[in-house]
């Protein structure tokens, strides 16, 4: 029996460490896996990467560069050179024992056909090329595709972000919503008591309790049914928004752990608009646009600029023919050189690119200047639903505090015919609704916050344990 003992308890052991995960899922936890999973990060991280990957392209784009180069080639026919004209002789003086004779110039014919090299050549090089000067396009095509890195980063982050921020809504609506299934509950199994109440007071004939008393129990019990159906659709609804969230397939179960506290909240309206303009990923994307519309503007300017290019180059030839074209000091050697590229008039051409260039900064400082007034309105707005769900809160509290109080006092009143129906379904009703309002109001706080950590670009509050 110890042998089965022993593997019963390992089994139990090993099935309690590979326990579900997302039982008492924790809200860190529910980022954490979202980060590994959302699909929306990884289009984010390669889009990231291919922005990297075009600012290294940029950078080796002017840099030195050295090339190979080798072939062999057949012609049909050995390559030749043909020369044809006349030599003109020069006049002579012939001496002869009976005195000079003088020998007239004449023209001389000359057709040569003279061999260059062999029909087989085969050639090996190396080429060396090196812009010394650009005209500031180098510098520009480099910062623009620098500023288009940081873009694709701040594209990430503020994609992480958003994942966050949804997270964090669909869990926190996740609590809320099993709160307002767990209220439905309670409300119905009260109203079914005060039913089963009023219907004993009935039949007894009770001089207090009519039969349009009995009706209004019965009408209030079925309502409140049916918004216990509403609102467990709620709940399974807002599950399934959070898997999905997390990047979870369809239908996977999952259990919340306990809700936190509310976090606390005293940060000053100035501060937080001072934050949001520095850590605001949209404010920062659209700043190194700005940044990369100046760079944009040089490299239009270059235009008006010449390039210098430093080349070099050796070579080496086989030829089986030693003479000719590839004799012994021409068949392998060297260049250098420098080059100079400018163009003088283009119709236009450069200075319509730079008003170009310029138009598109401007564009973009104007809308600038609309997005940080926009983005102080939104922080704004985020600050006073802040305030106002705190304040809703305390008075939330305190009113279902008197409700309850309310409703206890007006059962146990209706119990001695005290009281009429009408009063104690309004008790009730009262109590719920406060009771609901106290869990909607906690819920806008949070949602609150979350948008407010997303619009700073930053975790201002976090709701853990």
């Amino acid at each position: 029996m110890k042998p089965f003992a022993l593997l019963a308890a390992v089994l139990v052991s090993m099935s309690a460490s590979a326990a579900d995960p997302l039982d008492q899922l924790t809200l860190e936890r529910a980022i954490e896996i979202a980060r590994e999973n959302h699909r929306s990060l990884r289009a984010s991280q390669a889009a990231l990467d291919m922005a990297e990957a075009q600012y290294q392209q940029a950078m080796a784009a002017f840099g030195p560069k050295l090339g190979f180069e080798a072939g062999i080639q057949r012609a049909d026919q050995d390559r030749t050179f043909s020369f044809s004209g006349t030599v003109q002789t020069p006049d002579l003086s012939i001496s002869t024992p009976f005195g000079p004779v003088p020998v007239q110039g004449q023209p001389l014919p000359m057709n040569l056909d003279v061999k260059l090299f062999d029909r087989d050549v085969s050639k090996a090089a190396l080429n060396f090329t090196y812009p010394l000067y650009t005209g500031g396009k180098e510098e520009a095509l480099q910062g623009m595709a620098r500023k288009g890195a940081e873009i694709a980063r701040e594209e990430k982050r503020r994609t992480e972000l958003e994942v966050v921020r949804d997270v964090r809504k669909y869990y926190n609506g996740v609590h809320f919503t099993q709160h307002m299934e767990a209220l439905a509950s309670d409300t119905l199994a009260r109203f079914e008591a005060l039913e089963d109440l009023t219907d004993r007071l009935y039949q007894n004939a009770s001089l207090r309790v009519k039969r349009t008393d009995y009706l209004r129990t019965k009408t209030t019990t079925a309502v409140t049914r049916s918004m216990l159906h509403e609102a467990r659709y709620a709940s399974r609804l807002s599950k399934e928004a959070l898997v999905n969230a997390m990047g979870l397939p369809l239908n996977t179960p999952l259990t919340l752990a306990a809700e936190t506290p509310l976090p606390p909240f005293d940060a000053r309206l100035e501060d937080l608009i001072a934050d949001a303009m520095q850590f605001n990923p949209d404010k920062q994307r659209l700043e190194l646009a700005v940044q990369a519309a100046s760079f944009k503007i040089d490299e239009a300017r270059s235009g008006y600029l010449p390039t210098i290019g430093l080349e070099a180059s050796t070579y080496k030839v086989w030829n089986d023919y030693q003479r000719g074209l590839f004799n012994d000091d021409n068949r392998d050697g060297w260049t250098i050189g420098i080059g100079i590229k400018w163009d003088l008039f283009d119709s236009g051409l450069t200075r319509a690119e730079v008003n170009a260039a310029q138009a598109g900064k401007l564009k973009l400082e104007a809308q600038r200047v609309l997005l940080d007034n926009g983005l102080a309105l939104q922080i704004k707005d985020d600050f006073l639903r802040i305030q106002r769900s705190r304040v809703q809160v305390d008075d939330n509290l305190k009113a279902q505090a008197y409700a309850e109080e309310n409703r206890k006092l007006h059962v146990r009143a209706y119990q001695e015919e005290m009281v009429e129906t009408k009063d104690v379904i309004e008790a009730q009703i009262v109590e719920s609704f406060t009771q609901a309002s106290l869990y909607r109001a906690g819920h806008e706080l949070r949602t609150a916050l979350a948008d407010l950590d997303y619009k700073l670009g930053r975790a201002l509050q976090r709701d853990s344990p």
